[in-house]
């Protein structure tokens, strides 16, 4: 169980170094912005190629994958230590995006299995380690950075870290798949088909969509609201958002500590449009961190409860139904590109105003899923 939950802490440690070294990168390699924004963005992007994995790893050797994933992963970062130009750079990503998806959808599904009943509270504390590891990250290049090992020595810290792991997989006993080879869907082609007509899995994406738009984009678009239209430092401003962190941990911490049906997706919902509307409409650094904190909570909490409720949905079909539900959660992406625009046309008051409706179409969806039965 251990190794399991690791994957959140190791998947978010390295998943920022590309992020915190891009104008390292870009001077040391000798990349323009645009490849170095066109890199950034096909990092997550890839994810949505390796949507098949999650159909996969239903039929294989859960094991097998998870230690592919870890030992392919490493690879990836190690070609990234290594790059002198934007070929490899590009190579590197893809390995990463590609790999690194087959290692959290292999030890996800493999920790559903394990869980079992318990599956909320096992998600709660990978999402927690997961959590530490958005620190840990920044804080791994930093070290990096200080000795004198520049940006490449994090990634082979990182790489090294990765293969490790991956070879810590191979050694433990994962469940297989459960499924038999005699069911009517035994293929998985019919299993993707059955899991994406799925009325159930498609409303659990679509909520999920609305939580993904209050990921680390909000964070940013609060930092920048907070200093143009309420006049706070940038650091200050920064501080104050970053309380959304904070709450998020807190929020997982206890999820952790909960019992399965103690989390509703309703609270949720609440405490997301009251954080919304506490950072926009209290002009006090005090309530915007309340309100950031809040949104933070509500964001890891619900997740938590959609990714436990979509991944038990079809017993023996959990990569499937992530797979599809998170595929479907890729349209919460395009919120940012919203916001900007607005921001542009109508000033940042009126497109952080977005988020507030947002926030109440999900307590709207939460409350219609209590009123058809448990959310």
């Amino acid at each position: 169980m251990a190794s399991l939950l690791l994957v959140g802490f190791a998947d978010e440690t390295v998943a920022f170094l590309p992020y915190g070294a891009v104008e390292s990168i870009r001077e040391d390699v000798g990349i323009s912005y645009v490849q170095a924004g066109f890199l950034l963005a096909l990092y997550p992007g890839i994810g949505l190629l390796a949507t098949p994995l999650g159909v996969v790893v239903d039929y294989v050797s859960r094991r097998a994958m998870a230690a592919i994933g870890g030992i392919g992963y490493g690879v990836g970062l190690c070609i990234f230590a290594v790059a002198g130009n934007f070929v490899t750079l590009f190579v590197a990503v893809v390995v990463m995006g590609l790999i690194g998806d087959a290692l959290t959808r292999a030890v996800e599904v493999a920790l559903v299995d394990v869980a079992g009943e318990r599956i909320e509270p096992a998600l709660a504390r990978s999402n927690l380690l997961a959590a530490i590891g958005d620190l840990v990250g920044p804080l791994l290049l930093a070290a990096s950075l200080a000795t004198g090992f520049g940006w490449r020595g994090a990634f082979w810290v990182a790489g090294a870290l990765m293969i490790a792991y991956g070879v810590v997989l191979a050694t433990q006993p994962l469940p297989r798949p459960s499924r038999s080879p005699d069911d009517e869907e035994s293929t998985p082609w019919r299993t993707f088909v059955a899991v994406a007509r799925d009325r159930r899995v498609l409303v659990a994406g679509l909520l999920v969509a609305l939580i993904v738009a209050f990921d680390d984009t909000f964070v940013g678009f609060a930092v920048a609201f907070l200093t143009t239209e309420r006049g706070l430092t940038p650091a200050i401003a920064t501080l104050a958002a970053g309380a959304g962190m904070a709450g998020g941990i807190v929020a997982a911490a206890w999820a952790s500590r909960t019992d399965r049906r103690r989390i509703g997706l309703r609270p949720c919902g609440v405490l997301l449009v009251v954080g919304v509307l506490l950072l926009l409409l209290v002009p006090n650094v005090v309530a915007a961190a309340v309100g950031t904190a809040a949104v933070g909570a509500a964001v890891n909490l619900a997740w938590i409860i959609l990714q436990a409720g979509y991944m038990t949905l079809r017993p023996g079909q959990a990569g499937t139904t992530s797979a599809v539900a998170e595929a479907v959660a890729n349209v919460g992406v395009l919120t940012p590109l919203a916001i900007g625009l607005i921001a542009d046309h109508r000033g940042l008051t009126v497109a952080m105003a977005l988020y507030v409706l947002i926030a109440v179409v999900f307590l709207a969806s939460t409350r219609r899923r209590s009123a058809d039965g448990p959310a």
